[in-house]
């Protein structure tokens, strides 16, 4: 994101645009990268937790030719599920078969169900935004290839890299809950509940203290972040500052003699 900022400011502008093509390469590699490493963890998830697998898709039945919600709604009371689908999908990320049966919230007692849409929305958000991730750093690289990327015309694209940092960290919040809200009601799958893990030597007001303290203290770290963040940006590059100063100064006196 510095590199962003200087570049905008258009101070060290030939640092800031070497150093966002890497960045832009390694973002490239690693967002390409994630589909496979997410298709892996799910086909872990639907042999050791296949209730929170269905409800990342909202599959109440069990199905062949299970579909894969890309977005939609799904209603816990009347066990529907409404949305975009590509028909067969699930069952062949899951078996390698469009024909692969998926089990569905049915086997599961409901008492055994996670919440349900919370789990299913927060889920396709966090693969959307990798999708968009997907979309934008290879756009990015096809303008750097044809060295249109940091022109005006694409200038609006570099601005919108700025507020889309935080977007990554987003995604993998998203995905945490997914994670954990998806395997509700166990702590231990099929071994241990929520319900039974709780302490009994610490009491709930201990605990919403000691929350609280810890948000404040994050909240603290933030603001210490961007003003750290704030202040190096305007020092810029280490070895290239002092020219930078250096050169302004000239020009000051220079104006001075006129």
């Amino acid at each position: 994101m510095s590199r962003l900022i200087i570049w905008s400011k258009k101070i060290n502008v030939e640092f800031a645009q070497k150093s966002f093509a890497i960045a832009l390469g390694v973002a490239a590699v690693s967002s390409l990268a994630q589909p496979f490493i997410g298709h892996e963890h799910a086909k872990i998830v639907s042999e050791w937790q296949p209730a929170k697998l269905a409800a990342f898709e909202g599959l109440y039945e069990t199905q062949t030719k299970a579909p894969l919600y890309l977005f939609g709604w799904t209603d816990p009371d009347t066990r529907e599920t409404s949305g975009v689908a590509i028909p067969g999908m699930l069952s062949f990320l899951v078996h390698g078969d469009f024909d692969g049966e998926v089990k569905g919230l049915e086997e599961f007692p409901e008492e055994d169900w996670p919440a349900v849409n919370g789990v299913f929305q927060s889920y396709h958000l966090m693969v959307a935004l990798g999708m968009l991730f997907i979309g934008v750093t290879l756009l990015s690289l096809f303008l750097l290839w044809r060295k249109q990327l940091f022109t005006p015309k694409w200038s609006w694209l570099m601005k919108l890299y700025i507020p889309a940092v935080a977007l990554p960290v987003l995604a993998n919040q998203l995905g945490w809950v997914s994670a954990e809200r998806g395997r509700q009601p166990w702590i231990v799958q099929g071994l241990l509940r929520t319900s039974e893990g709780i302490s009994k030597s610490i009491s709930a007001p201990e605990v919403m203290i000691s929350l609280v303290l810890f948000v404040l203290v994050y909240i603290l770290l933030f603001f210490v972040w961007l003003y750290v963040l704030d202040r190096e940006i305007k020092h810029g590059p280490e070895h290239l500052s002092t020219g930078v100063e250096a050169g302004y100064h000239k020009k000051i006196r220079t104006n001075g003699r006129h």
